[in-house]
């Protein structure tokens, strides 16, 4: 997932390790975010977007490709 945490964090001249301790968890899941190469959880995605100061839309990139619903009939 594409996502824009870099970015963010140089406009509040964040560190990665401030910005992983704001939210909560260790410096290396805040690396594999900003690499993609890690789904935040909801829970996760709030709480970096909200140290970051935005909202959850404003950091992270959702391709509406990717996942398809399937709807069920009754």
């Amino acid at each position: 997932m594409e996502n824009h945490i870099r970015q963010l964090r140089a406009r509040t001249a964040m560190t990665q390790a401030e910005l992983a301790a704001a939210a909560g968890v260790r410096r290396e899941t805040i690396v594999f975010l900003e690499k993609g190469t890690y789904n935040p959880s909801l829970r996760l995605a709030h709480d970096v977007a909200k140290a970051l100061g935005s909202s959850i839309d404003e950091v992270f990139i959702f391709d509406d490709d990717v996942g398809e619903y399937v709807v069920l009939e009754e």
